[in-house]
């Protein structure tokens, strides 16, 4: 099987650059190991720059009929809270949250209808260079199958099978999370919840909600956490929903109506080298994720984009070397760089109690404080905004 361009991965990264290059009129064949619709564990929230792009793909009238938050609540360790409810300027949405097995299957739709192919429970094995092109081998329905293009985009996730056999792994995944689906909550369906709590610290808690009283109910932290702790995340986030006194409230009548499972996730940008002769990395696999919040939504469907930007530069310019194609990791890190070591680097003071409970009474206390902090956590402000002189005098003085 021939194309122009593979796409590994048909999630969002794969998905916005394959309807980024088969609306451009190139051949472009999307190739993902499971069958949609499929699972896809996730926490489900989405930052207002996903929606952006999913508005791109001709998404828009769909996104509105899924939860926008209107009212973030946090809590800090010692179980004081704040409720941040701003106003909103009109056409501006903080997010949604949208269940993954909903949207992967809505964003592989749009890439079909624009032109792009589909190759569906298909598990890619190896990658071989050739003079004029790369063969993909793989397997598919107990057979060998093998795919040929001129250039492939590794949009493979946390796991990044792929991009691990190419070398272009540096580093192993950072966090870890879990999720899990009740039924039967009665918070309001508007307001999102993030909880800090010592035993997972620089982690978090949250309770998500996707309408009609499901909820998306998860635990994150750093992996050296879990491992320094011999934690066992799925219990900590029983804990959370039996002790947690927000979480005991709002769920006292749900049920968990799914298996706890868990994830790695990639927040080091500088733990992939994400091109490659004749190869890009988009998403996950290229340590794409928000390092604060652990959302990757928005991150892969941006660079799902800009990858797509740059094979259709290489395949007009017939350019395929590590050289051309370093342009792309070099944008990249110009459009997330300094942003992901920043908040690498305030994570860090996420480790304290007593930061974190400051933190929160400060809100408690300044409302534009409060939602600076929470643009921020969202991904929707810089994390350089937290260590700017203005905001660390209200936090300390």
């Amino acid at each position: 099987m021939k194309s122009d361009v593979i796409v590994v991965g048909a999630g969002p990264a794969g998905a916005s650059a394959a309807y980024l290059l088969a609306g451009a009129g190139i051949d472009v064949l999307l190739v993902d190991r499971e069958v949609f619709p499929r699972e896809k564990v996730c926490g489900d929230g989405l930052a207002s720059r996903a929606l952006v792009v999913l508005e791109r793909m001709g998404l828009g009238d769909w996104l509105r009929g899924f939860p926008e938050p209107e009212v973030m609540l946090f809590s800090s360790p010692n179980g004081e809270a704040v409720r941040i409810q701003p106003e909103r300027p009109e056409g501006f949405s903080y997010g949604r949250v949208i269940p993954r097995i909903s949207l992967d299957e809505a964003v592989v739709e749009r890439a079909a209808v624009a032109g792009a192919r589909l190759l569906e429970g298909a598990k890619i094995t190896s990658l071989e260079q050739w003079k004029d092109g790369l063969r993909l081998r793989g397997e598919r329905n107990g057979q060998t199958v093998y795919l040929d293009a001129q250039l492939a985009i590794a949009a493979d996730g946390g796991q990044a099978s792929l991009t691990q056999r190419l070398g272009l792994i540096r580093r192993p995944p950072d966090l870890v999370a879990v999720r899990a689906y009740f039924e039967g909550d009665v918070g309001p369906e508007n307001r999102p919840e993030i909880h800090f709590e010592r035993v997972i610290m620089p982690g978090y808690d949250w309770i998500f909600p996707l309408g009609g009283g499901r909820v998306n109910v998860g635990t994150g932290t750093l992996v050296s956490t879990v491992k320094e702790g011999s934690l066992s995340l799925a219990k900590v986030m029983r804990q959370f929903v039996a002790n947690n006194p927000y979480a005991r409230e709002r769920l006292r009548l749900a049920e968990m109506v799914s298996p706890v499972q868990g994830h790695p996730l990639r927040t080091d940008l500088r733990g992939t080298r994400p091109y490659g002769q004749r190869v890009l990395v988009a998403g996950e696999a290229a340590g794409l994720v928000n390092p604060l919040s652990g959302e990757g939504i928005a991150y892969a469907l941006e660079s799902g984009e800009m990858a797509a930007t740059h094979a259709r530069c290489a395949l007009e310019s017939g350019d395929f070397s590590e050289a051309a194609l370093s342009a792309y990791g070099q944008a990249l890190h110009r459009r997330y760089g300094a942003d992901h070591r920043v908040a690498r680097f305030v994570r860090i003071f996420f480790k304290y109690p007593w930061l974190l409970n400051r933190l929160v009474r400060r809100m408690q206390q300044d409302s534009d404080f409060a939602l600076t902090f929470g643009l921020v956590v969202i991904g929707v402000e810089s994390p350089r905004t937290v260590l700017s002189p203005r905001f660390l005098s209200r936090l300390f003085l």
